[in-house]
């Protein structure tokens, strides 16, 4: 099993790929060469090729291109809002949670001794 693909989900190859593929195409609707649209980002037009080419970038100068693009306010649609969640009660007080906490599972199932009891 994959640690980095867990759910059977595409590849991650596959994703940037396509996101890369979605780039460019989003570039040329807007008749801007690579070298146009990595000055108006403030990249490097070797930055954006391998961007394009699915082949990696950082997210700084993902949020660059999508500015240079227009685009900038749909970088906080990427991940979805977790403040308000029907089925997590802490979500109604207001506060914002902090940090994780996982259950505590009991371990009452077996009766706890010291070890040296005769069978």
């Amino acid at each position: 099993m994959d640690p980095n693909n867990p759910t059977n989900e595409r590849p991650l190859i596959a994703l940037l790929a396509d996101l890369g593929q979605q780039l460019e195409t989003y570039r040329i609707s807007r008749n801007l060469k690579q070298a146009e649209l990595a000055e108006l980002a403030g990249i490097g037009r070797s930055t954006l090729v391998r961007m394009e080419a699915g082949k990696g970038g950082t997210i700084d100068s993902l949020a660059r291109v999508m500015r240079a693009l227009g685009l900038g306010e749909r970088l906080l649609e990427i991940v979805p809002d977790a403040k308000v969640s029907p089925l997590d009660p802490r979500s109604e007080t207001g506060k914002p949670r902090k940090r994780v906490r996982h259950a505590i599972r009991s371990s009452r199932a077996s009766k706890w001794t010291w070890g040296d009891e005769a069978p």
